[in-house]
């Protein structure tokens, strides 16, 4: 009578839960169960016997919403040092749960969740090396026909993997991403685990995953010193594919480790001039970041990656470096090739053309002391005729006066445009310090060709082909701004000292003694009686005011400088390039305005507190509104556009400095 009872209600929860899925069938809709809470919490804890209550054949059915089975939540939660069953016991064993389970329910060893990942995968993720080494135990001590329920989630692909012993299959077993164990261990640094994989299965080539990324590559990339010499030195047939065509190789490369790079090229010298996807061998990012004595070792491995070009333009090593400006990394590249300045890229631009370009003078300083560069480099000409005095930035005309003036310098070279140096910095309008370029040129013997001139050009200084002359609208805008904003002050500052504040004296006042203010109905009291019976018609009434001082000091300079912008402005347009030397003097001319604008408003401030004196909490609300205003000045001006700062500065170091050069080479 008791085992129908218990048959029954055991029953009961099946024929509900049979009930909910037809409904649920019936719906369309998809039911997620999830572990339950008890058998969660015992596998969390470790607790053995709770779990040997339930049928050892239905455990690797208990899974969460993922398909994390017992096994995988017990090695999750060993990672922390919280597996003890109560405050009397003794803390729990962190293999021996694992040992017990997996003789209760040997499949769940092999059993993968939603990613792919084995238990083996999860204690590879947290370190877990006494766990990794039982699990490993424990596939040697299997059959793979005792674990026919699990290993049939995994499909082996090469004749080498079906060959090999099961427990090999079992470590070398990827997940979804294509990462194996050892990748989970070198991602996050467990020295002790890559030991034990590495030196159980030394023959694995471990392939890349689904990123790309070879367990080797990692390594080096994140600078995994330990983790990868232990790999290199112990796994006889390392990968070291990386993402992007990159091998480990241009990984310890680009983050400058020479040891490895060491290492690497002892054991396979050939990587030296494997390609990326951009085409870039490990030479081109020693160049491109400046590591010179990595230079030196990839060049003693191999000196042909000297002479290779990438996919997009064929750039060299040279050119990357004279575009990066690294000279010593170009003595090492000639030292050990010589030769390879004569590799052009797709465009024919020699390693010149790309310094000169990218505004580097170092590099022309360092072409022009070797006769061997010089010959080569100073006046080849680029697919569309340029030389490298083409494609010069004009705001280097105070950094490179030996270049510009060396004898063997073809200044007069002309394109296949018919432009030289002097047409091509002539047609560039947006460059600021054009005419001092060109100016530099012209003292060195070069002028312009004058063989593509306008019809209409009347003095021989408008070029036919000026791409770049054209006026901008950003200009235009800038030019017409600045004569407004500097007229309205010049207007503004001298109506105010034609009106002064507090208004003049009239001729009445000399015999009432007060001082009826013109154009306003303010009053004033008027000063001592003067010999002259009363004060003077026509003089203004604040003058012995503090602030009326300030205020007709601050007015005048804000009509002086406005009046000097607007003159100067219309100067300019009576002279040669006129919106030329407007862009050079652009700076000069607004800053100008600017300080006339700031005295305007001092002047403002200055004035409202004269006429305001006698009402001292309006005039201090004057000068905060006033300080207020001038605060967002200085933030707007020393943080907004501070880069403006730093530019004009180095721009004066750099020619002072061009200029002390030059005198000495003189000397």
């Amino acid at each position: 009578m008791d085992l129908s009872t218990d048959q029954t209600e055991s029953s009961a929860p099946l024929a509900s839960e049979n009930a909910v899925e037809q409904e649920a069938a019936t719906d369309n809709t998809v039911l997620i169960r999830g572990m339950d809470l008890d058998v969660f919490n015992a596998a969390k804890e470790g607790k053995i016997d709770v779990l040997r209550e339930h049928d050892p054949q239905h455990l690797n059915q208990i899974l969460t919403p993922t398909s994390n089975t017992l096994l995988h939540v017990y090695i999750a939660y060993a990672s922390t040092p919280k597996l003890v069953k109560s405050k009397e016991e003794a803390p729990i064993m962190p293999t021996s749960f694992v040992e017990d389970i997996l003789q209760i329910c040997p499949t769940l060893l092999w059993q993968q969740n939603e990613s792919g990942e084995t238990a083996l995968h999860m204690a590879a993720k947290h370190g877990l090396a006494e766990i990794v080494k039982l699990l490993i135990q424990t596939a040697k001590a299997h059959r793979c026909e005792d674990l026919e329920h699990g290993t049939a989630a995994f499909a082996l692909s090469s004749s080498s993997e079906e060959e090999a012993a099961c427990w090999k299959i079992f470590i070398r077993t990827p997940s979804k991403e294509k990462d194996t164990a050892l990748h989970e261990a070198v991602r996050f640094k467990h020295l002790g685990v890559v030991e034990i994989l590495i030196r159980e299965d030394p023959d694995f080539s471990y392939p890349p995953n689904v990123a790309g990324e070879t367990p080797l590559y990692l390594a080096a990339e994140r600078k995994y010193k330990a983790l990868f010499y232990e790999i290199l030195r112990t796994c006889k047939h390392p990968t070291y594919q990386g993402p992007n065509g990159r091998t480990a190789l241009h990984a310890a490369v680009i983050y400058g480790d020479e040891e490895m790079i060491r290492e690497i090229l002892n054991k396979k010298n050939d990587l030296a001039i494997v390609t990326d996807e951009k085409g870039w061998t490990p030479l081109h990012y020693a160049a491109s970041y400046g590591h010179a004595s990595i230079v030196i070792q990839l060049l003693k491995t191999d000196k042909c990656s000297a002479y290779m070009g990438d996919e997009v333009d064929k750039k060299t090593a040279l050119h990357i470096a004279a575009a990066k400006g690294h000279v010593h990394v170009m003595e090492q590249l000639i030292s050990y090739c010589p030769d390879c300045c004569e590799v052009v890229d797709q465009r024919r631009r020699n390693a010149l053309h790309y310094a000169l370009k990218n505004g580097q003078p170092r590099i022309s300083n360092f072409v022009l002391k070797d006769p061997w560069l010089s010959n080569v480099l100073l006046n080849a000409k680029d697919v569309d005729g340029n030389t490298p005095l083409h494609l010069i930035r004009a705001s280097l005309y105070t950094q490179i006066p030996l270049f510009i003036g060396d004898d063997r310098v073809d200044k007069m070279a002309f394109n296949k445009e018919n432009m030289n140096a002097p047409d091509v910095i002539k047609a560039k309008y947006d460059f600021i310090y054009k005419i001092y370029l060109a100016n530099e040129l012209k003292r060195n013997g070069a002028s312009s060709g004058h063989r593509i001139l306008s019809e209409n050009d009347n003095d021989g200084q408008k070029l036919k082909e000026n791409k770049g002359g054209e006026d901008t609208e950003t200009n235009k805008s800038i030019r017409e701004s600045h004569l407004i904003v500097a007229t309205l002050v010049a207007t503004v500052t001298f109506a105010a000292g034609v009106t002064m504040p507090g208004g003049y004296y009239q001729a009445s006042d000399q015999v009432n003694g007060m001082s009826n203010v013109s154009q306003q109905n303010v009053t004033a009291p008027a000063p001592a009686p003067t010999p002259s019976n009363g004060p003077t018609p026509g003089y203004a009434v604040l003058t012995k005011n503090t602030a009326f001082g300030l205020f007709f000091v601050f007015n005048m300079l804000a009509l002086c400088l406005s009046t000097f912008s607007v003159l100067t402005r219309l100067f300019i347009l009576t002279l040669p390039e006129a919106e030329v030397r407007f862009i050079v003097l652009r700076s000069f001319i607004i800053k100008i305005t600017i300080a006339s604008v700031v005295l305007m408003m001092c002047a403002f401030i200055s004035c409202t507190y004269a006429v305001l004196s006698d009402s001292p909490s309006l005039a201090n609300w004057g000068l905060l509104a006033g300080a207020y205003l001038f605060g967002l000045a200085v933030y707007a001006r020393y943080f907004l556009v501070q880069w403006e700062n730093s530019i004009i500065l180095r721009y004066k170091l750099n020619r002072l400095s061009a200029i002390i050069k030059s005198r000495c080479h003189i000397d």
